[in-house]
């Protein structure tokens, strides 16, 4: 997963329709101080990410939340969308848990196994590491995170317990919406037309090596993507994971040090550069972590207004065809929220 979003181009800073999103949201700000709204669903900028979503060719959901003031706008808020690889932070909130209850150590070196590293997973563990190397846990969670390597993210599952104990995480800390079902070769080997491939009966490296969609018809290409597509499996809402990153970076879910580690290694994230930074200024810190998986484009963090005008939580979710499309429906997104919570006074 994710392959493909450090190769995405950076799209233009202020493109005209960011200029005209800015100018419809300092228009509405009249509108809302004379209506008397109040925190809390935000009109204007609802009508504006209905308006950016809707011609994308599929489906897609939208939760944002300004965790100042606590307006807040959504598209299908409470529908499952596949994860792919934004369940990386669910999985590196249970492990930093684990850290947090002496359970692991982040200086812990882990030895890494014959069938820890699938090959064609992409990433620095597949492309330096081999059976019988050690890496520490925090470098495995920096991976995992900013360049988003799918081997150090199921090392990490492993050394957690399995996904069964990251979603026991998500359940014991009230996270509805979220589910964590698969490791991520598992998932991918389902994709690629492997369904019976199991922790229970996982597929060796070698096996895992040829798995290749190109090589299926296009029809068959299609029917698995569907298949992806409407999995219930590893799957959130946009308000289920915006909770989350609220929790997150409100210091209910991790111990202050935790807390700003994860920040951290969130704010170095590297792929999906088209996405919820695309559009916006220079500078701009984004805190975030993007998912790819065919028709699947994802991108969820947080975004700091400048002068400490605050924070926005936005998560986006696109089940859609149209290549650079879809990410431009994010970067729009994101850029609407930006100009909205810092132009729009609160009431």
């Amino acid at each position: 997963m994710d392959r493909i979003d450090s190769r995405m181009m950076r799209l233009p800073r202020r493109p005209k329709a960011a200029i005209a999103v800015m100018a419809l949201l300092l228009l509405s700000s009249s509108a809302v101080l004379a209506s008397g709204t109040r925190p809390g669903r935000s009109e204007p900028l609802q009508e504006e990410i209905e308006r950016l979503v809707s011609d994308l060719d599929g489906s897609a959901g939208v939760y944002v939340l300004d965790l100042r003031s606590g307006r807040s706008a959504a598209v299908e808020p409470g529908v499952g969308f596949p994860m792919a690889s934004t369940v990386k932070v669910p999985v590196a909130v249970h492990i930093l848990a684990l850290v947090d209850e002496g359970k692991l150590d982040l200086r812990q070196q882990v030895p890494l196994e014959a069938g820890d590293i699938y090959p064609g997973m992409g990433g620095p563990v597949d492309i330096h590491l081999t059976p019988g190397s050690a890496i520490s846990v925090r470098d495995l969670l920096h991976m995992m995170i900013t360049v988003s390597d799918n081997n150090a993210t199921d090392i990490l599952i492993r050394l957690g317990g399995g996904p069964a104990a990251v979603n026991a995480r998500m359940q014991a800390l009230g996270m509805q919406g979220i589910r964590v079902d698969r490791y991520i070769w598992e998932m991918l080997a389902h994709y690629l037309g492997e369904p019976e491939a199991s922790a229970e009966h996982p597929l060796d490296p070698a096996t895992y090596a040829r798995l290749d969609s190109a090589r299926r018809s296009p029809e068959e290409r299609d029917r698995l993507t569907r298949l992806y597509n409407g999995d219930p499996r590893d799957t959130s809402t946009p308000e289920g994971m915006a909770r989350l990153l609220r929790r997150i970076w409100e210091g209910e879910v991790l111990e202050a040090e935790t807390t700003a580690l994860l920040k951290t290694i969130m704010r170095d994230t590297r792929t999906g550069q088209g996405r919820l930074r695309g559009m916006l200024p220079d500078g701009t810190p984004v805190a975030h972590k993007t998912g790819t998986v065919g028709d699947v484009i994802n991108d969820v963090g947080v975004i700091a207004l400048p002068d400490g005008r605050g924070e926005v939580v936005v998560a986006v979710f696109v089940k859609a065809k149209g290549g650079e499309a879809r990410d431009r429906a994010i970067a729009q997104v994101a850029r609407a929220v930006h100009d909205y919570f810092l132009f729009v006074p609160e009431r």
